[in-house]
């Protein structure tokens, strides 16, 4: 309805909303979130469902981000113990470093459910679909950035390659996995634990090829988030407006 003014009615003109949407932006582009009042740089690495695999919940379609760069070293977990969902690492991403987005970044990121592995090690046991992990940010599995039992037989059935990620160990696919932190490369930890021990941990080291460490140890955290297919870029900044 329009408000009536004198002799006529005069529309409700609703404001155009303009940019460009998440699901609209091609895989390997770069947009920015705001973390901690600055405009910070992440890769889109897929849209909708990695791999249609049925390991993900439909909370997982959507527009996969993962930062650009390395945030920062820190401990996986403060125990030698491979357990994600009680990690020390899983309660920062899901605490503090959620908490360093803005106001439009929060209540645009979704609450996915992710495959995982579920206690540590050998008496772990795979969760997925409805069972994954509850959480809004994460570190992506093994297999999400393109490792395969070949470079260990020991990952756990915790994803499915993600589209930006290359398959293997080739130099290719090593180059996608590369990061870098403060200007120099490094390595950076996944979330997948290696399910033969209860205390090692799997990472990208800084040639862009597998690793294992303890849990304990500190090496870089790259945050993963999904975000609604209809969040909304601004074209020319490509920083997050909103969903529309």
């Amino acid at each position: 309805m329009g408000r009536v003014i004198m002799s006529g009615i005069v529309p409700t003109l609703k404001v155009p909303v303009t940019g460009i949407l998440a699901q609209d932006i091609a895989v390997g582009s770069t947009v920015k979130l705001m973390e901690g009042g600055t405009a910070v740089e992440y890769l889109v690495v897929n849209q909708g469902i990695p791999s249609n695999s049925n390991l993900y919940d439909a909370s997982c379609d959507g527009t996969w981000l993962l930062r650009k760069y390395i945030h920062s070293e820190r401990q996986w977990n403060s125990s030698n113990v491979n357990d994600y969902a009680n990690s020390t690492i899983n309660t920062w991403l899901n605490g503090d470093f959620f908490n360093s987005f803005g106001s439009v970044e929060q209540a645009a990121i979704k609450q996915v459910k992710i495959p995982y592995r579920a206690g540590y090690g050998s008496d772990g046991s795979d969760q997925s679909g409805a069972n994954g992990l509850l959480c809004k940010i994460f570190l992506l599995g093994g297999y999400e950035v393109g490792f395969t039992t070949s470079d260990n037989l020991y990952f756990p059935a915790d994803g499915a390659k993600l589209s930006y990620f290359e398959a293997g160990t080739d130099s290719s696919a090593l180059n996608k996995r590369i990061a870098y932190l403060n200007g120099s490369v490094d390595g950076w930890w996944l979330r997948s634990l290696n399910t033969n021990y209860t205390n090692y941990v799997c990472l990208v080291d800084s040639y862009g090829d597998y690793y294992r460490s303890y849990a304990t140890s500190a090496y870089g955290i790259r945050p993963a988030l999904v975000l609604p297919g209809n969040a909304l870029f601004d074209e020319t900044t490509k920083l997050l407006k909103g969903v529309k």
